[in-house]
């Protein structure tokens, strides 16, 4: 194992650790109310990284052409399971989105699977066809126009716009850093701006969200309440926070804490140190992953590792945004911190995907 995985490991699982002490904190009084136990969410969260890492060291052991041979039946596999949660026994709804398949008391969600499919289909599609993508042909979008496009569609009618945003930035950005010329990539997204249009403007519960963006205190006990509630938060903390399980916010005032705002709970109680100690350990993981590709002689092991460092790092972005106001509110977890199981689960898999090219390269002749 290269120095850059170990650091990565290291990393990774400090990560799922503050994650766990946090989600304690932040879900404990809601769990007592909801459940009877305030370590509910607590116990649920470290079975959850135990299955996590079972597919971590799986997919570490397993030979890098797995993946190289099997991407496109793993997106196959995405396409069916996105299908699987509109079938009736199985499909579970939940807040007026049908996004969960629900197995033995437990429930996952497929699009979660589906974004770490997309990222090992586009790794090995792009590997085999890099010198059409430079060149610029229209007939090397369409294998990928209509994989991705079909787990984008159904993931829309679920409905989960964000996840969808998600893969379709990943997916230009995939195509750019492989060679694609760049009025490729903005035809792309003139293209969309119209579909972006209808599913936000013309969808009134979006169409809030927005205008919560632009001015949360016109509706502060509405669409305005959960961005304001973080602002509190993160005010309330200050630079050293109020210390660790003295949160106000998570007594019912902000929604989600412990998933989607869960890096508001963090600035409450451990401050911007605790927060910056955060995105210094973020900046670390990225970083090793950015040293790991530039190591990486293959183009498929390139792309894989840098489609995966994206599908980390674009959801911790995104979600330090929504946190902070940057972005309208929209549920993304804090990869290995949120509370989650396929969320935990998908991470750690992806990082063991990252675990085996590192193993071959590593490996003695």
């Amino acid at each position: 194992m290269s120095k850059e995985a170990r650091l990565m490991f290291v990393v990774m699982y400090l990560l799922v650790a503050i994650g766990i002490v946090m989600i304690y904190s932040a879900s404990g009084v809601l769990a007592h109310d909801w459940h009877g136990n305030e370590a509910f969410f607590l116990i649920r969260q470290v079975l959850y990284v135990v299955l996590g890492t079972i597919g971590f060291f799986i997919a570490a052991t397993l030979p890098v052409n797995f993946y190289k041979q099997n991407a496109r039946a793993f997106m196959l596999l995405a396409i069916m399971l996105l299908m699987t949660v509109y079938l009736p026994v199985i499909g579970h709804a939940a807040g007026g989105a049908r996004r969960w398949i629900h197995l033995g008391g437990f429930q996952f969600q497929p699009v979660e699977f589906a974004k770490l499919a997309v990222c090992v289909y586009l790794a090995d599609y792009l590997g085999r066809k890099l010198a059409l993508v430079q060149k610029g042909g229209v007939k090397v979008f369409l294998p990928p126009l209509i994989m991705v496009g079909a787990a984008c569609a159904l993931t829309i009618l679920e409905p989960d716009l964000g996840s969808v945003a998600f893969m379709v930035m990943a997916t230009c950005i995939i195509f750019f850093l492989a060679g694609l010329q760049l009025r490729y990539v903005f035809g792309a997204f003139a293209v969309l701006l119209p579909a972006l249009y209808f599913l936000i403007i013309r969808v009134p519960y979006r169409l809030s969200r927005l205008e919560a963006y632009l001015n949360p205190w016109e509706d502060p006990l509405g669409s305005g309440f959960q961005i304001i509630q973080s602002f509190l938060a993160f005010a309330s903390g200050g630079v050293h926070g109020v210390g660790l399980g003295q949160s106000t916010q998570k007594l019912f005032y902000l929604p989600s804490s412990h998933n989607d705002f869960i890096l508001a709970v963090i600035g409450e109680e451990m401050g911007l140190i605790g927060v910056l100690f955060i995105l210094g350990l973020y900046l670390i993981f990225f970083f090793c992953c950015i040293r790991m590709a530039r190591k990486a002689d293959q183009p498929f092991e390139k792309l894989l590792i840098t489609s995966i460092t994206l599908l980390i790092i674009l959801q911790t972005v995104f979600h330090m945004m929504v946190a902070t106001g940057l972005v309208p509110t929209k549920g993304l977890p804090l990869p290995f911190v949120s509370y989650g199981g396929s969320s935990i689960v998908m991470n750690l898999v992806a990082v063991g995907i990252l675990m085996s090219v590192d193993r071959r390269k590593t490996r003695p002749a």
